[in-house]
């Protein structure tokens, strides 16, 4: 069982502003678990372009992250200037374009949390893993895990493809609970409190994200 959401403001709710043309400036907060991006009367958010698709692309939010994914548009989506092939998790900054739309993402509450972040150190010529300063010791899967999520931080890693590179002796071979309870026992480690996460986190339906502000 999770724990329920923690209620956010709109001041503190993470929301996209736009950078260019008509109405350059305005903001849209995100209020739901699911914004539809694109030019159908039906999306919440929507962009008046004929270059934009009717579902152009939807950001999720489980009341942390927000996760943008392309919805099949005819033109694409991108994010800092990068095309998206896959969901990606947003970090304040990132800007996000639809069409000939640019949008910058926000996430106050991100900045508020930031100066008590765990800090973690990873030393790849030793092996050696510190966070705040402290050393942790890691099995070899645990390490593999970290490694392969921190060598891929910019984006959402899914279960299969951690099967693949923690478990390459399996060949495909392995079940969600494995990746999970190897997840849990990282977090264990690494997090100040394993039950809310702020290193390893799980984008819902997605995967898990190594996040480094």
């Amino acid at each position: 069982m999770t724990r329920p959401l923690k209620p956010r403001t709109s001041r503190l709710a993470p929301r996209l502003v736009v950078e260019n043309g008509l109405g350059k400036g305005d903001e849209y907060i995100v209020r739901k678990p699911v914004t539809l991006i694109g030019r159908g009367e039906s999306c919440d958010l929507i962009v008046s372009d004929p270059l934009v698709s009717r579902r152009h692309c939807q950001i999720s939010w489980d009341g942390v992250y927000c996760t943008v994914e392309d919805l099949s548009s005819t033109n694409g989506t991108y994010v800092n200037g990068q095309q998206l092939t896959a969901a990606y998790a947003l970090r304040p900054g990132d800007r996000l374009q639809v069409a000939d739309v640019v949008f910058r993402f926000t996430d106050p509450q991100a900045t508020l949390v930031g100066h008590n972040w765990p800090k973690l150190k990873i030393a790849r010529d030793t092996q050696h893993v510190s966070v705040n300063g402290e050393s942790i010791e890691l099995s070899a899967k645990e390490y593999a895990l970290l490694l392969y999520l921190d060598e891929h931080a910019d984006r959402i890693c899914s279960k299969e493809e951690l099967s693949k590179a923690v478990w390459p002796e399996y060949k495909k071979d392995v079940f969600d609970y494995q990746i999970e309870s190897l997840i849990r026992r990282l977090r264990q480690k690494l997090e100040p409190d394993a039950e809310e996460p702020h290193l390893v986190v799980t984008i819902r339906s997605r995967g898990y994200r190594l996040v480094k502000p």
